[in-house]
């Protein structure tokens, strides 16, 4: 039986990805849950991984392609006939494929030299928004018409603008965003339609900074300021339930804009990567301990950053914190993460001279941005919780250690 491989579905959000390696050279056996291929999303590096034993007859995309979810990738051959099948029939191969064959790369490249050169996914948004290939200039690899290509012709359009793809002015490149950028370029657009405002607050850090250092002791895993932020900023979102509505809008279903809400407290870490910002979530933090919490932590971040996190790691965050303590920030506000209803923003540790009683003396502050969702919460609300958090972190809270 021959099985085509095709592009899982890899959540709600993600729609398309680039094929960043193929790891099985055409002609060979395989087991099942062996990796095939491994595709490029906006959230991380996924293997595609074959379906059964067989043997590989043919892969049908080449490093660089975009392909959208349900587009074949591969085709499998089971039986020994069809393995005979398939070592006689030609394949196609890309020229990222171990050891493929020069004669099917060829007859590939000849087949595609007689039709405009298009991304699957960019000749189905071409049809399905009745925009004409012969219309526009691709600018990806070799001229090839990308997915992008046609939403800029469709955006000029709309906005009564020539309908050209971007060219490159002598003296000038044009870099194509990667899949992560994409994705925070997208995010980052759909919250600036939020209406969404911050809250800051400056507070005594002594404590905490003190407190950071006892827990640490006799840990296997340092605990950081940022888990101690987590732990407080989940019971927070316990005492102010609010914070952890979400916003949704209507639906074409007709069902009418409401709030959902989430079991427990969930808390995204922004993290920086190469490939951009991804935002892990430690699970339950309502309900975890510090040294716990700090393992986590480090598990997720080394996941970012080496492109390895799950999806369903990156997905349902109750509330976000977002640090910029490393970089040297004193203090900023962050943009929400649509889905949530509030982001906390930190900055370092800053020792300023403040007045005590009668005297002065130094302390060390830290200076907090609780941005919030105006269509959930109210700036009454979001003053009272940033109030009680400032409390929790200058003395009022119970570790669970």
């Amino acid at each position: 039986m021959v099985a085509p491989v095709a592009m899982p579905e890899l959540g709600l959000e993600v729609t398309e990805g680039i094929v960043a390696a193929i790891h099985v050279a055409v002609g060979s056996r395989v087991t099942q849950g062996d990796p095939l291929l491994e595709l490029e999303t906006d959230k991380a590096l996924t293997d595609v991984v074959a379906p059964r034993d067989g043997i590989l007859r043919s892969v049908e995309v080449r490093i660089g392609d975009t392909v959208a979810v349900g587009e074949t990738l591969a085709v499998l051959a089971g039986d020994l006939s069809e393995e005979v099948e398939a070592s006689m029939a030609p394949v196609a191969a890309g020229p990222g494929t171990p050891h493929a064959g020069a004669a099917a790369e060829h007859s590939r490249e000849d087949a595609e030299g007689d039709r405009l050169r298009a991304a699957p996914v960019a000749r189905r948004a071409a049809e399905r928004l009745g925009v004409a290939l012969t219309d526009l200039v691709g600018t990806g690899p070799r001229g090839r018409i990308t997915l992008n290509d046609v939403e800029l012709h469709v955006a000029a359009g709309a906005a009564g603008g020539v309908a050209v793809a971007a060219l490159p002015a002598a003296g000038e490149q044009l870099e194509p965003l990667s899949p992560a950028r994409r994705a925070v370029a997208r995010r980052m657009t759909q919250s600036q339609l939020i209406p969404q405002f911050a809250l800051h607050r400056e507070l005594d850090a002594t404590w905490l900074l003190a407190e950071r250092e006892r827990i640490t002791q006799g840990g296997t895993v340092r605990v950081s300021v940022n888990d101690l932020l987590v732990q407080a900023l989940a019971e927070t979102v316990a005492r102010h339930p609010d914070l952890g509505l979400a916003f949704v809008e209507p639906s074409d279903d007709g069902r009418s804009p409401h709030y959902r809400r989430r079991d427990g407290v969930d808390v995204g870490i922004a993290v920086a990567t190469a490939g951009g910002l991804l935002v892990p979530v430690i699970r339950r933090v309502d309900t975890r301990s510090l040294h716990d919490l700090a393992s986590e932590r480090v598990r997720l971040a080394e996941a970012a950053r080496s492109g390895r996190l799950a999806l369903e790691e990156m997905s349902g965050a109750t509330i976000t914190l977002s640090s910029l303590a490393a970089f040297g920030v004193d203090s900023f506000a962050a943009m929400l993460n649509p889905g949530e209803s509030a982001i906390l923003a930190v900055g370092r540790a800053v020792e300023k001279v403040r007045v005590r009683g009668r005297g002065l003396e130094i302390v060390a502050t830290l200076a907090l941005a609780l941005t919030i969702d105006h269509r959930v919460v109210d700036g009454a609300t979001g003053g009272a919780a940033l109030a009680e958090l400032a409390e929790l972190l200058e003395g009022g809270m119970g570790w669970r250690t």
